[in-house]
């Protein structure tokens, strides 16, 4: 059941998130919707995971960034996502 203060004339709005991912070289910041946190913070870090695969493909031997996601005023979660390839 969609709680009162979420229906929208009958249909139900997913709440709203702050992603921000940043590192030396990168700083991305941005809100989407998702259904609950633990979808927010997949979200989030599948982004991040995004970002690395162009910069590892792009000649870099890693990347790692710092990526939290927050719901307002409210920090959900703030994680470390690395990627590093070898040759």
């Amino acid at each position: 059941m969609v709680p009162y203060d979420r229906v929208n004339y009958g249909r139900g709005t997913m709440p709203s998130y702050t992603v921000t991912t940043v590192n030396e070289h990168v700083f991305q910041t941005g809100e989407q919707e998702a259904r609950d946190n633990i979808e927010a913070w997949k979200a989030a870090i599948s982004s991040a995971i995004t970002i690395a695969a162009e910069q590892v493909s792009h000649g870099n031997p890693f990347f790692g960034a710092e990526v939290t996601v927050a719901q307002g005023q409210e920090q959900i979660g703030r994680y470390l996502v690395s990627v590093g390839v070898t040759r």
